[in-house]
This record gives C-alpha cells, sequence and structure tokens, in this order.
C-alpha cells in the first residue's frame, strides 16, 4: 500500500475529528495553538524500562520517574476504539520510539494513524559507535511551514509496532540487528541501534570493558571531586563522544548513573559526597574514582562489578543474561550473548 499524502490546512484538521499526539511540551503549546484535541507524549523512551503490554508499561514508567508521565496519552490509547490519531513526529530518537509505540496500539484497536512529519529529512546518519547529535529543531517554525499529513499504510502501522515489541523484548539482539540491516527505511534507526548498543558491556576477543556510554561518562572523573554540572559543561565544551549522548539522554542522566556507580558494591569503585544545601541534583553530590578505581576502564573484571541499567525490555550488565556488544568488520556495533561465538546471534 502507498503512502496517502493529505494537504490539509492545520487551522482545519481538528474538524477531521482527530486525536492530536504532540512529541514534547514545546511541541504541545504550539500545536494548542491551531487544532484540538492535543495530548502529550513527555517521556523519553530513550531511558529506562518498558513494555509491550500497555498496563505494565504504564506501571514500569511510573516506578521509573515517580509518577507517571503520558497519562493522558496512555488514557486515550487504552480506549476501545476512537477517532484516528495524529502525531507530530519530530526528526529524534525518541520521536521515533513513541511514535512505534503510538503505531502499536493504533494496529492493535484498528485506529487510523496519521503523521505530520517535522523534519525527518534532517537527521544525520551516525559515524563511528555513537549515535549522531540531535541537531536543534524549531517546533513553532516547522509547524508554521503546514507539513503534510501521511496516513500510515497497514504494512507500515505493522513494521513500527513490531519494532517497539523488539524495543520491549528481554533479549536486545533482534532489535539491534534489524537497526543495523533497516536504516534505509528510517534514518533514525542507524541511531537507535548505536544508542541501544552503546548501553551494553563491550567485548573485544577475550576481553571485557564498560559500555560505551559509561566509559565516556566515567572518563569524566578523576582523583579530584567533580559536580554532575561540571561533567555535563565538560562534554558540551569538548564536543566529543560524550557531548552527542548527552544531546538525546539530557543532564539529569549524568547525576542519576554516577550515583548508581558510587552505590554498587559499596562503592568501591567511584565515590560520593554529598551537598545537601544544594537542591538542583546536578549539584547535589559530587563525585572521584575511589582509589585504584579508575582501572575499571582498562578492563571489566566481570559483569557484576557494575551497576545494572535497564533500557527498554532488557537490562545491561545482568549476570542472568549476559549481553554483550561487539562490533561487524565495517564497525557496526551489534549485540550478541557473552560467550557465544562472534556473529552467531546476528545469523539466528
Amino acid at each position: 500500500m502507498q503512502l496517502q499524502v493529505v494537504r490539509v490546512p492545520m487551522t482545519t484538521r481538528s474538524a477531521l475529528g482527530m486525536v492530536h499526539v504532540a512529541i514534547g511540551r514545546i511541541a504541545q503549546s504550539e500545536l494548542k495553538k491551531t487544532v484540538s484535541p492535543v495530548v502529550v507524549e513527555d517521556d523519553n523512551l530513550l531511558l529506562g524500562p518498558s513494555s509491550a503490554d500497555p498496563a505494565r508499561h504504564r506501571a514500569v514508567r511510573s516506578r521509573y520517574w515517580g509518577s507517571e508521565p503520558s497519562a493522558e496519552l496512555n488514557e486515550e490509547l487504552a480506549r476501545p476504539d476512537g477517532p484516528p490519531i495524529c502525531v507530530a513526529l519530530p526528526p529524534t530518537v525518541s520521536g521515533l520510539l513513541s511514535f512505534c509505540r503510538i503505531c502499536a496500539s493504533g494496529l492493535e484497536r484498528r485506529r487510523a494513524v496519521f503523521i505530520v512529519d517535522l523534519g525527518s529529512h534532517a537527521v544525520p546518519f551516525p559515524q563511528g559507535c555513537d549515535p549522531a547529535e540531535e541537531l536543534y529543531f524549531d517546533v513553532a517554525e516547522a509547524l508554521r511551514r503546514n507539513p503534510s499529513m501521511i496516513r500510515c499504510s497497514e504494512l507500515e502501522l505493522a513494521l513500527l509496532a513490531t519494532l517497539w515489541k523488539l524495543w520491549c523484548r528481554r533479549s536486545p539482539v533482534a532489535i539491534a540487528r534489524f537497526c543495523a540491516s533497516g536504516g534505509t527505511l528510517h534514518p533514525q534507526l542507524a541511531n537507535l541501534g548505536r544508542y541501544l548498543a552503546g548501553y551494553f558491556p563491550r567485548q573485544s576477543g577475550g576481553d571485557l570493558l564498560l559500555s560505551r556510554l559509561d566509559e565516556l561518562l566515567l572518563r569524566q572523573l578523576s582523583r579530584e571531586w567533580i559536580t554532575p554540572t561540571k561533567v555535563f559543561t565538560n562534554a558540551l565544551r569538548e564536543n566529543q563522544g560524550l557531548h552527542a549522548w548527552l544531546a538525546h539522554i539530557g543532564d539529569l542522566f549524568v547525576p542519576k548513573r554516577l550515583l548508581e556507580w558510587s552505590r554498587h558494591g559499596d562503592g568501591r569503585s567511584v565515590e560520593r559526597k554529598e551537598h545537601p544545601e544544594k537542591p538542583s541534583e546536578m549539584n547535589r553530590w559530587s563525585f572521584r574514582w575511589r582509589a585504584g578505581g579508575e582501572a575499571i576502564l582498562d578492563a571489566l573484571p566481570s559483569l557484576r562489578d557494575a551497576p545494572p541499567i535497564s533500557i527498554g525490555g532488557a537490562v545491561a550488565y545482568d549476570a542472568d543474561r549476559p549481553w554483550v556488544c561487539r562490533f561487524a568488520a565495517g564497525g557496526t556495533p551489534y549485540l550478541s550473548r557473552l560467550g557465544s561465538a562472534a556473529g552467531s546471534d546476528r545469523r539466528a
């Protein structure tokens, strides 16, 4: 089936009886100026656990954040039936994941899904093992251009729903393989594949190393105390590696992950110091290497020496399900089970 392009002015789209979905609060504010009703996806699904079961997904996201994000959108997607859904989709990896979740719901409940593409043509292709940095994106300007509204075909809904289900699997192997081979289907797939692989410890020959993301983050530490704010500003100034990652995950990932490291194994690698007079999470804590802790940058003794971290349906550094990141001949990362023959999981 071919894409059905529908050129409809923004000011008249409300009359079509659609429910409009904004990805992010800024987009919600802009959309409300011209269409109604508008519900918002204000959850970054790149962070933390997800589930293909809608009820469980709401529960795990609420536990992760401490309250339920995207509550109105979740209620809309839970309706047994309803009007068409129109998603204003930004050119971001997190936007793609949110769109996949919406498509999975639309397919299950037989609701038509439309897309207003706000700029996928501007998505840069990643170079190396890190995802490409997200480009600056002006939501208001994109909406003022009155972009076309496109109805997703049944085939597209099925593909995007499948991608969401793969993201939510306990094994990350299949989605990593899909992203590595499907870059021509959507410009963000290559970025998503590198993003996912960067959470898992790397295996090179017989050596086990930290994940790419943890290595970039922990290399900011020294024997001197440093706050997450300083880590973040250093990454922005250096404009290498970690800078691109933080564009996807945000600044608050820095204190969260460093706290996990400082609490793991009684802080045998990273120690912390609290500044209770500073309420901001970015300045409330300082971190540094414990004596000898930086040796973990050269070799990871075992998976149990790093704090586990959930991503999608999988868990990185899980000793019971030991997934590791390897690299194909061309440098593309892929995931496989620790101890398996190189490339065997990719052929599975």
